[in-house]
């Protein structure tokens, strides 16, 4: 290993020190890529070529992208070479590209097995995985988990078109519940099983509706009962950065959402449930003594992105530009809308820029 920004990744961190000692050729692969960002389509062709064969393929496959967009962006960025905006658009490229590889892969399998999930005119039906926080935003770091819900159109079950060649077993079909259940679980574990190549990232299905209790995937029509008949204030907050990943059909999912996210009204009913919110995380921050954490403490990263979601919530239904995910750019629309000082905005996207950076 002769390139400085190599040796620099191995001097300031021991999973990178680890990582080029285990796999010295990977040195010698990636110091060749470091000077432009891992881009979406490198990341693309070095998943599909060659196809993955199976299962444990796939996932080794998913692991060593990891690894090299892991070195290449803190490489560029402790060389001062990648600013913020290319570090969080690696890591959700990232996590896109890899979401999208395991559950096409895993349909793929499953579809074989029991046919494919079919609407009531007997057309394919795709699982729709929404990205939520900051996968949802396009603001991932090297250390952020990724909150997902599974959903899917329309209830019905599987079938398939072909024809069963000889010696073929049929098919043994499920209900569309079932098999995005199923699959659900085969993409949380591609993504997040820690195997001999480490993992992609943590995956966290705690966001969906009823929490740990709750399906683990569900159709349009019983997110919108719940939404609708027992969606709380803290999950509007949620799904102002939810970002359909996957799938089609997401005008439906977005004229389900909309309207309990983003009030017709100035909702100024929320402020009493934003103020507990903020009073309840405040609460658990002391508790656990992290008044010092970037990330929650006073002042940190949680309270800056509270700022910007706060006028959202109130202010989002009548002006369709606060309807946006990335916190920076909420906060630019804040004083193009006059509820903003430009000076404030300028200091809080400042003190947002270096959270961010020291977090990672």
């Amino acid at each position: 290993m002769t390139h400085p920004a190599l040796e620099r990744v191995a001097q300031c961190s021991r999973f990178g020190s680890r990582l080029l000692a285990a796999q010295p050729q990977l040195a010698n692969t990636v110091a060749a890529l470091l000077n432009q960002p891992f881009n979406r389509e490198s990341m693309q062709a070095f998943l599909d070529n060659p196809p993955c064969a199976n299962e444990a393929a796939l996932n080794q496959r998913l692991r060593q992208l990891r690894q090299r967009v892991w070195l290449i962006t803190t490489a560029r960025d402790l060389s001062g070479s990648a600013p913020l905006s290319e570090v969080t658009t690696a890591y959700t490229n990232l996590a896109e590209v890899c979401i999208n590889a395991a559950l096409d892969f895993h349909y793929g399998q499953l579809a074989l097995r029991h046919g494919e999930p079919r609407d009531a005119q007997g057309n394919p039906l795709h699982m729709v995985v929404v990205g939520m926080g900051k996968l949802g935003g396009g603001e991932l770091n090297v250390s952020s988990d990724i909150d997902l819900i599974y959903l899917y159109p329309e209830e019905g079950n599987t079938a398939s078109d072909g024809k069963l060649a000889d010696g073929e077993a049929a098919i043994r079909s499920l209900t569309n519940h079932e098999f995005f259940i199923r699959l659900g679980r085969k993409l949380a574990a591609a993504i997040s099983e820690n195997t001999a190549d480490g993992y992609v990232f943590r995956v966290d299905l705690r966001l969906r509706p009823w929490g740990d209790s709750g399906p683990f995937a569900m159709g349009f029509a019983m997110l919108e009962d719940y939404l609708v008949a027992q969606g709380r204030p803290w999950e509007r907050y949620a799904w102002i950065k939810a970002r359909a990943l996957t799938g089609n059909r997401h005008d439906e999912l977005t004229d389900i959402v909309r309207p309990f996210v983003f009030r017709k009204y100035l909702d100024f009913g929320a402020f009493a449930a934003i103020r507990d919110l903020h009073v309840q995380i405040r609460r658990e921050v002391a508790r656990r003594e992290m008044a010092h954490n970037i990330k929650l403490g006073p002042g940190g990263i949680r309270e800056i992105e509270f700022t910007a979601q706060v006028f959202q919530l109130i202010r989002g239904g009548q002006i369709p530009a606060l309807q946006q995910r990335p916190t920076l750019v909420v906060l630019g629309e804040l004083v193009a809308h006059g509820l903003m000082m430009a000076d404030a905005q300028a200091e809080l996207a400042a003190a947002y820029d270096f959270l961010r950076r020291l977090e990672h």
